[in-house]
C-alpha cells in the first residue's frame, strides 16, 4: 500500500536525503517519523511522455501563449510574449499590437494546425497513468515529478510546491475544472522549469485575481484569468474561449538536451493507460507500481544500525537488505513496492531504520 506521492511542507525533510543518482534514473526515499503510525513518500513509477516541455511535444501550439476555439477576450494590459491564436474562430477582443510579442493566426492554416498539435498533446497528457491524489484543496502540499489525477476538479486555495529537477515533469488531470482561488500559486523549488509542468482539464479553467499559476494549461472548453493573474506558461481552450483581465505571461524554453524517454504504452506493464489506482483514505493510492528491471541494472546504498530481521514495528521481505529497531526495508528484481511501519507512540522524530535509495534505467523516464 502507497501514500499519496505528495508531502506537507512540514514533511520536506525527505528533500534532504541526499541523491547521487542520473536524471535518468527513478529514485525512492523513505524516512521514519514519530508517531503511532509510519510516513512512506513514494512517487508513481510511470513513464512520462517522450520529450515533454520539448518544442515538438506541443508541435506547432509551442509558439503560442494563448490559443482557444472560439475566441479570446482581453480588457486591460495584458502582455503576451508569444503568439495568439483562435479556431475554428476568428475573433480577437481589445488587444493592441503592443500586448503581443508574437503573430496573431485567426483561423488561418497556422492556427488550425496549432490547435490539432494542442489536441494531440492532450492526448499524449491523458495517456499516461496517473495517481488519484483526492483532495479537494492542493493547498500546502509539496509535490514531486509525476502524473496526479481528480475524478471531479483541482482546487488551489493557497499554495502548491513543486520539487524537483530540470528535466522533472508535471501532469495534473483534472476530469472537471481547475481553480485557482484568488492569490494562490504554485511554486517552484529545486530547478523545476515551468515548460515541464502540464495541466489537463476534462472543462473549465479559473484563475482567480492576483493568482500565479505555472505551466501549461490545456482545457477542454475555456479559460478566464481574473484580473492580475499571471502565468508563467500558455493558456490553451480547445473549444471555447479565452478570456483575460490584465493578466501578463511569461514563457520559459526548455533545456531538454536529454529527452524524457519512450512514451508508455498500453499493456508495455500490465496497467491500461487512463486508469487511476484506487486510492485509500488514509494512506493514499493503493494501485500497481511498475516492476524494476534485473538486479544488474539497480544501484543500491544501503545503511546500517542496530540489528537485523524484522523490527519492532514491522517486516518487509525480498532479496534485499536493510533492517533496525523501527521496522525493516526490503526490495526485489521483479517489485518497488515497499512497507515500512514504526511502531511506539513516542513524540520527537525517531528517524530509526533504514534509507534506501534505488534507482532503475529504464527505457522510458521513472521519476521520484
Amino acid at each position: 500500500m502507497h501514500t499519496p506521492p505528495f508531502m506537507t511542507v512540514q514533511q520536506q525533510i525527505v528533500n534532504e536525503v541526499p541523491m547521487s543518482l542520473s536524471a535518468k534514473t527513478a529514485s525512492l526515499a523513505v524516512i521514519a517519523f514519530s508517531g503511532a503510525a509510519a510516513l512512506l513518500i513514494a512517487s508513481p513509477a510511470y513513464a512520462i511522455p517522450g520529450d515533454v516541455g520539448a518544442a515538438d511535444f506541443l508541435g506547432t501550439s509551442a509558439e503560442f501563449t494563448v490559443l482557444a476555439g472560439s475566441e479570446v477576450t482581453n480588457t486591460g494590459a495584458s502582455l503576451l510574449p508569444g503568439s495568439l491564436g483562435v479556431s475554428p474562430g476568428s475573433a480577437f477582443t481589445g488587444f493592441t499590437a503592443e500586448m503581443i510579442g508574437g503573430a496573431t493566426h485567426s483561423n488561418d492554416a497556422v492556427a488550425i494546425t496549432a490547435k490539432g498539435a494542442v489536441g494531440t498533446a492532450a492526448d499524449a497528457l491523458m495517456a499516461v497513468p496517473s495517481y488519484n491524489i483526492g483532495l479537494a484543496d492542493m493547498d500546502g502540499k509539496v509535490f514531486l515529478a509525476g502524473s496526479y489525477s481528480s475524478p471531479s476538479s483541482l482546487l488551489n486555495g493557497g499554495t502548491i510546491t513543486l520539487n524537483g529537477d530540470a528535466d522533472d515533469v508535471f501532469i495534473f488531470t483534472a476530469v472537471s475544472t481547475l481553480t485557482m482561488g484568488a492569490g494562490s500559486t504554485v511554486v517552484l523549488t529545486g530547478d523545476v522549469q515551468e515548460c515541464n509542468v502540464f495541466w489537463r482539464l476534462g472543462s473549465a479553467g479559473t484563475l482567480g485575481a492576483g493568482s500565479h499559476i505555472v505551466g501549461t494549461v490545456i482545457a477542454r472548453s475555456s479559460v478566464s484569468a481574473v484580473t492580475g493573474a499571471t502565468i508563467a506558461g500558455r493558456l490553451f481552450a480547445q473549444d471555447a474561449a479565452v478570456t483575460l483581465q490584465s493578466n501578463r505571461f511569461t514563457t520559459q524554453t526548455c533545456d531538454t538536451s536529454g529527452g524524457n524517454g519512450d512514451i508508455w504504452s498500453a499493456g508495455e506493464e500490465g496497467t491500461e493507460p487512463g486508469t487511476t489506482p484506487p486510492v485509500d483514505s488514509e494512506d493514499g493510492p493503493t494501485g500497481p507500481v511498475l516492476p524494476i528491471p534485473d538486479d544488474e541494472d539497480i544501484d543500491i546504498d544501503t545503511g546500517t544500525d542496530n540489528g537485523t530481521g524484522g523490527g519492532n514495528g514491522g517486516g518487509g521481505a525480498g532479496t534485499g537488505t536493510g533492517t533496525g529497531n523501527g521496522g525493516s526495508l526490503a526490495a526485489t528484481g521483479s517489485d518497488l513496492s515497499t512497507v515500512l511501519a514504526v511502531g511506539g507512540g513516542a513524540l520527537g522524530l525517531l528517524g530509526i531504520g533504514t534509507l534506501a535509495v534505488m534507482a532503475q534505467r529504464r527505457r522510458g523516464r521513472l521519476y521520484s
